[in-house]
C-alpha cells in the first residue's frame, strides 16, 4: 500500500469556507475565529444536558437560527422517563420553533441528509459525535458537547480554532469482500489524524456512492478529527497528503477497547460471536442493506446468534420493502428494528449481557457501550457482520 506525506500547506477550499463564514478575507491555521452557523443539530440523547444548560442562561434562540432535532436514541420510548422527555422536547420545539422529527423518521444524520439541502461549505454544528457525516456533501460540520451547543443556539455563532488540514487521497477500487467502512476502519487504525480536519478526495471518492461517502465521514470522528469532508472533484488542493490505495485494504475489524485499535479481520478468524448488529447512523443506508441481503438470501443465521438490523431512516425502510430486502432479512432470522440508532447507544433493544460477544457496524466499542461492561464489541463492515452472523464466528 502506497502512502506518502507531502509538505504542510493551507488547503484553500477549507480556509476559504471558514473565512467566508467568519466574514474575514482570510484565516490561518491556529487562528481563533467565530463563524456563522447555517444549521444546528440535536437529538434526544444529548437533549437533557443541553436543555438544563440552556435554561441556566438566557434561554433564547438567536434570530434566524435553524435547529433540527431528532428523537432517535430511544424511540419508541423504552421507559416512562424517556416518554416524558419526548413530550418535553415537543413542547420546547414548538415554543422555540425548532424542526422536530419525532415520528420514527430515523437517525439524525440520515434525516439531515434526506431533508436538508446541504450545500458545499455549509457550516453545521451539533451535539453529537458524528455530525461530520454531512461532510459527504461538502459541508463543514463540527461536533460539540451538549453544554457547548447552548452559546451556538443563543448567538448563532461557533467559536473555532482553525485546525490543520490533512488530505487523504483514496485511489483504486474496493475488493469484493470490502466496503467503505473497511477503509474508514483502516484509517482509524493507521493514521494519526486527531485534532485535524480531514479532506477526502481521489479516484475512489469520485466513483463512490453518497452512502459510502457518508460512511467515511461518519466514522472518522472516532479518531478525534475536528471534521471530515469531501473535496470537489476538480480540486487541486495542496497540503499534508496521505495516499492510500483502497484495493489493498482487507476486511478490517476494530477490537476492544476502542475504534482505533484495528486489526485485519483474518487475525480474528474463528472468534465465536453471539450477537450481530447492522445499521444505525454508520451503516444503515440502502447500500448497506443491499449488501447484507445479498449475503443472507437463502441463508439462515447461526442458531446461537441474534442478528439485529436497523434501517437509518423510514425512507430507507420503505425502499427495503419495495425491493424485497425486508422479507429476505427476516426470512434469514434477522430482527428488523424501527429506524433510528438501534442498539448502538445502549438505550434499549438489543442490550448485551456480560457473556455476549458482538460484531457490529456501530460507531463505538468502548466497555459498556451497548450494555454490560464485560461484553466484547468488535466493529466491522456490514458484509463482515452478515457473514459472521451466518457462521457464528468472525
Amino acid at each position: 500500500m502506497s502512502e506518502k506525506k507531502g509538505m504542510i500547506m493551507t488547503v484553500k477550499h477549507f480556509m476559504h469556507s471558514l473565512a467566508k463564514a467568519a466574514s474575514l478575507s482570510e484565516v490561518a491555521m491556529g487562528q481563533e475565529i467565530s463563524i456563522k452557523v447555517d444549521l444546528i443539530l440535536g437529538h434526544d440523547g444529548t437533549w437533557p444536558k443541553m436543555l438544563s444548560a440552556w435554561k441556566q442562561g438566557e434561554y433564547k434562540m438567536a434570530e434566524g437560527n435553524k435547529f433540527l432535532i431528532t428523537v432517535d436514541h430511544a424511540f419508541p420510548a423504552p421507559t416512562i422517563e424517556d416518554r416524558a422527555l419526548q413530550q418535553e422536547m415537543a413542547e420546547v420545539c414548538k415554543e422555540k420553533n425548532c424542526q422536530l422529527y419525532n415520528h420514527g423518521e430515523g437517525v439524525l444524520h440520515q434525516v439531515v441528509a434526506e431533508n436538508v439541502d446541504i450545500q458545499r461549505g455549509m457550516i453545521i454544528v451539533g451535539a453529537d459525535g458524528h455530525v461530520a457525516t454531512s461532510g459527504a456533501f461538502g459541508a463543514l460540520a463540527f461536533s460539540v458537547s451538549a453544554e457547548e451547543l447552548v452559546p451556538v443556539l443563543e448567538t448563532g455563532n461557533y467559536n473555532l480554532k482553525v485546525p490543520e488540514v490533512v488530505i487523504i487521497n483514496l485511489d483504486g477500487d474496493l475488493r469484493d469482500d470490502t466496503m467503505a467502512r473497511d477503509i474508514a476502519l483502516y484509517i482509524l487504525g493507521n493514521q494519526e489524524i486527531e485534532g485535524k480536519a480531514v479532506a477526502l478526495k481521489g479516484s475512489f471518492i469520485q466513483k463512490a456512492s453518497i452512502d459510502s461517502k457518508m460512511t467515511l465521514c461518519n466514522l472518522l470522528p472516532e479518531a478525534g478529527v475536528v471534521t471530515a469532508f469531501i473535496l470537489p472533484e476538480d480540486s487541486e488542493e495542496e497540503g499534508n497528503v496521505i495516499n492510500i490505495n483502497v484495493d489493498s485494504i482487507e476486511p478490517m475489524v476494530a477490537i476492544p477497547p476502542g475504534p482505533t485499535v484495528v486489526r485485519s479481520l483474518k487475525d480474528l478468524e474463528g472468534k465465536k460471536i453471539t450477537v450481530a448488529i447492522i445499521g444505525g447512523c454508520s451503516a444503515g443506508r440502502l447500500e448497506d442493506m443491499v449488501a447484507v441481503a445479498d449475503v443472507l438470501k437463502g441463508q439462515f443465521i447461526h442458531p446461537e446468534v441474534t442478528l439485529i438490523i436497523t434501517p437509518a431512516s423510514s425512507k430507507i425502510a420503505n425502499e427495503m420493502d419495495e425491493m424485497g430486502l425486508t422479507s429476505t432479512l427476516r426470512n434469514s432470522g434477522a430482527v428488523i428494528m424501527p429506524p433510528g440508532c438501534g442498539p448502538c447507544p445502549g438505550k434499549h433493544f438489543g442490550l448485551l449481557s456480560s457473556n455476549d460477544v458482538a460484531i457490529t457496524t456501530t460507531i463505538r466499542n468502548s466497555p459498556g457501550r451497548i450494555g454490560a461492561k464485560e461484553a466484547e464489541i468488535y466493529l466491522a463492515s456490514p458484509l463482515s457482520v452478515a457473514q459472521a452472523a451466518i457462521k457464528g464466528t468472525i
